[in-house]
């Protein structure tokens, strides 16, 4: 193979700049993520060996770090899965493709924090930019027949593609230090650096010792197998990074051994900062799948339900079949029972923190909330679960931060009350200024604020909590029994009286609105808008016409409050002269102004300007 230079792409030059001048404080990190990748490449082999006879039964899989530091060298080598041409062009050319933009876009200045993100983003293998000036891959895929790959690059704009010489498959990574990096040549510290990072690799870890021969410097025992009461904080948090992608401190761990009819090891982790790919559509599953220790994938969809996904671990079964494929997956027994387990200790968990530490369990909901909600439309076994987790904004709270569970709503209802009331809104803003609020307010009745744009898909499937019915306070005709007894007589009083008025407004209307009638509702607006007790509310109408989807026509009801100055006055001019030309103009804005209040534009708003302007107009005549 001849020798080509080729160029990086425009945003790994600016992310390699960024990982050599910038990511100083944290260097150390380039040892774990490069022994990670050679881990990883080990793994590959062993699975893809379980379908090809002919990559198994060689040399023990391996890793082996020799370091020369009179040559400033360290390399890094594996017998594992090795790689092709196109594959050396792919994984180290183009930097974590669509990771590293968002990469980038994380970068807060604080160098620490940033260098966490190294392995989170896929970008880790650049990370020995920071103290190489140089560096070579030498590496040669398993089961083909093309020879070896070398590449090379300083890390600055291009890298160099060539042919190479190594025997047997697997990768070789050869780092050359920057004169004041020459510390990681020392025995003691690169020891100590796998020892801090990496103890946890399922592969050994060989480095020479101090009479020339190689040790194996780790525990090859994978962490999740050993006993809980044998590992640290620390090794369960290194383990977190290394080999799940975690940032920061995980928010729960949990450690687990099932014996008996289903044998399996979990260690499981949920994070307390979300990953910039949660709700992206190839978003991924943070579940590792082991079968007796053998690695057969990541991103384990059949683990967890997807409102899970935010989950990060490992599950290793002794009862699944080692040549398990996905489609096995989706229909073997076992898995079904192990992912039933899991999700109850997550559920069991999540409760546990929601109890003993609520404000932990805030920060968590607002990060993860929304995914969680989506299991009370998918998950009908746990939603009894999933609603005891469930948090809403609430009118009773002061800010956006006061969150209440269902059961706390419960405990504060009023002593009539029967119903669980909520309203659905693009924002808590829009929501508390929403007239059909009026009547609660001034009963004291607590409303759920519901602002999440999944929350009007889930919750009409959800019946009733403790046989309380949840009902929208924006549909159907209202009745709050005992409590709204006042207002509902006044309402059956003012029906008869308005009856012509609510007639010769559906007139006008005929073309938007279902129905006119009088309500109890309103105590400051004039008029007020509901959808029928089982259409589709306006909120969810302005969500599908986002998503580009049509939303079927439907026409709404629009009630009025029969005490409000400006019903009383549109009634008396109607009782004078029903066929006035005003009319028109005055029930079309007061339309216009109901879509307004529950935060949609204008019927249509030039026409709804000129109606104003001239109403200006006539005012400031004195007219």
């Amino acid at each position: 193979m001849q020798s080509q230079s080729m160029e990086f792409q425009t945003e790994a030059k600016q992310l390699l700049h960024l990982m050599i001048h910038s990511l100083y404080s944290h260097k150390e990190v380039f040892l774990r993520e490069l022994i990670s990748n050679a881990s990883d490449a080990l793994d590959k082999l062993r699975f893809e060996a379980l379908t090809d006879a002919s990559l198994g039964g060689g040399a023990e899989l391996a890793v082996r770090v020799k370091l020369d530091k009179a040559a400033k060298t360290i390399t890094i080598s594996d017998n594992g899965i090795g790689m092709t041409r196109d594959e050396v062009i792919e994984n180290l050319g183009t930097i974590a493709r669509s990771g590293s933009k968002a990469f980038l876009e994380k970068m807060t200045g604080d160098q620490r924090s940033d260098s966490n993100l190294i392995g989170q983003f896929g970008v880790g293998f650049y990370s020995v930019f920071m103290v190489a000036g140089s560096v070579k891959v030498v590496t040669r895929r398993a089961g083909g027949d093309a020879g070896a790959v070398m590449w090379e690059s300083s890390g600055e704009s291009s890298y160099t593609l060539s042919g190479a010489e190594r025997e047997g498959h697997g990768t070789d990574v050869i780092i050359y230090l920057k004169d004041d990096e020459i510390e990681y040549a020392e025995a003691w510290q690169a020891r100590s650096l796998i020892k801090k990072y990496s103890d946890f690799i399922a592969f050994p870890i060989y480095l020479p010792n101090d009479k020339g021969e190689e040790e194996a410097v780790n525990q090859t025992k994978p962490l999740w197998l050993r006993a809980a009461s044998e590992i640290t904080p620390e090794q369960y948090e290194e383990f977190y990074h290394q080999a799940l992608g975690g940032h920061g401190k995980p928010l729960c761990t949990m450690h687990n051994k099932a014996e008996g009819v289903l044998e399996y090891s979990s260690l499981l982790f949920i994070p307390a900062q979300p990953a910039f790919d949660l709700f992206s559509y190839e978003r991924k599953h943070g579940v590792k799948l082991y079968v007796k220790r053998v690695f057969i994938m990541d991103n384990c969809k059949e683990l967890l339900p997807e409102y899970l996904r935010f989950v990060r671990g490992v599950v290793d079964s002794e009862d699944l079949p080692l040549n398990v494929s996905r489609e096995m997956l989706q229909k073997n027994a076992t898995m079904e029972r192990i992912s039933k387990a899991l999700v109850s200790k997550i559920l069991g968990k999540l409760k546990e923190l929601a109890e003993s530490e609520p404000q932990a369990y805030k920060d968590f909901w607002k990060n993860f909330g929304a995914a969680l909600k989506e299991g009370l439309h998918s998950d009908y076994e746990n939603r009894d679960k999933l609603l005891e987790l469930a948090r809403f904004q609430s009118s009773m709270g002061d800010t956006a931060d006061d969150l209440a569970s269902l059961k706390q709503y419960v405990g504060r209802m009023r002593e009539d009350q029967k119903e669980i009331y909520y309203i659905t809104a693009e924002t808590r803003d829009i929501a508390q200024k929403s007239p059909h609020l009026e009547i609660f307010r001034a009963k004291s009745i607590e409303v759920l604020y519901l602002v999440d744009p999944i929350d009007e898909w889930v919750i009409g499937g959800i019946n009733n909590y403790e046989g309380k019915p949840l009902k929208p306070v924006n549909r159907g005709d209202l009745d709050l029994g005992p409590l709204g007894k006042e207002e509902a007589e006044k309402q059956e009083a003012a029906k008869s009286e308005l009856r012509g008025l609510s007639g010769r407004i559906k007139e006008i209307l005929a073309d938007l609105v279902e129905d006119v009638r009088v309500t109890s509702r309103l105590k400051d607006s004039p008029a007020c808008l509901v959808a029928g007790a089982n259409a589709a509310g306006a909120h969810i109408e302005k969500i599908m016409k986002a998503m580009g989807q049509e939303v079927p026509a439907a026409k709404r009801v629009l009630e009025i409050n029969a005490e409000h100055p400006i019903i009383v006055n549109i009634n008396a001019r109607n009782a004078e002269n029903p066929a006035a030309p005003e009319l028109e103009d005055w029930v079309r804005l007061l339309y216009d102004g109901a879509l307004i209040a529950e935060g949609r534009p204008a019927e249509d708003p030039a026409a709804y300007s000129k109606r104003v302007n001239a109403m200006l107009a006539k005012v400031t005549q004195g007219g």
